[in-house]
């Protein structure tokens, strides 16, 4: 994975339409402050890799530090889930409308490699999950079983494509077969709110052509 010093200009992907910086972008050279995480730091980083995901790649990377013979993608364990990392990034605001942009494997850095982020990055990262939380609880208020969800297929990944939700849905699910020697770039699907559970929704999704 390429490397960046903490707090440079963010250059990976172009497109950012704000000041954006770097955090967590670690390599095998990279030097960086160890120490325990701050108070709800890992709780809110899991919030923002597993549900407010960015520039989703079609593979992985693994992470360096580990050292030869490390597990591949890596996989972290939170609460009941499994955290698969290296394949995309995580967006936080900070102050002054300045963005920090950091690979979903800071998680990762965090917990096993003992990383601290810049001090900057940590109460934005606090705030930033807990008002995506309060929203995604809202929203799960305000959509009742049966309701319609906007999204696009790009033949390996659903993305929610719903104007008031864009900032909080992020769905994934397995295309058909055909969607990946298509020709076509993406794919309206259709989608239902089935059920609730807990702070996830289970989305029916209804491929063209498909019951």
């Amino acid at each position: 994975m390429t490397t960046y010093e903490d707090l440079t200009p963010y250059e990976y992907w172009s497109g950012e339409t704000a000041p954006t910086v770097n955090v967590g972008w670690l390599g095998r050279e990279s030097r960086f402050e160890v120490g325990e995480p701050e108070p709800g730091l890992v709780e809110a980083l899991a919030v923002l890799v597993r549900y407010h995901l960015v520039h989703v790649t079609r593979g992985w990377h693994g992470c360096e530090l580990c050292g030869p013979g490390a597990a591949y993608p890596v996989r972290e364990p939170f609460e009941e889930d499994l955290l698969t990392l290296g394949s995309a990034e995580i967006r936080v605001p900070g102050p002054d409308g300045v963005v920090y942009a950091a690979p979903n494997l800071v998680y990762h850095y965090v917990v096993r490699h003992h990383y601290r982020p810049p001090a900057g990055f940590v109460p934005c990262v606090l705030a930033e999950a807990e008002a995506r939380t309060r929203a995604w609880g809202e929203a799960k208020r305000s959509l009742p079983v049966g309701t319609s969800v906007q999204v696009q297929d790009d033949g390996y990944a659903v993305w929610g494509l719903s104007p008031d939700l864009d900032d909080f849905l992020r769905l994934d699910a397995t295309s058909p077969d055909e969607l990946y020697a298509s020709d076509v770039d993406h794919v309206t699907v259709d989608t239902v709110v089935a059920k609730h559970v807990e702070d996830r929704r289970e989305i029916l999704l209804r491929f063209p052509g498909t019951a």
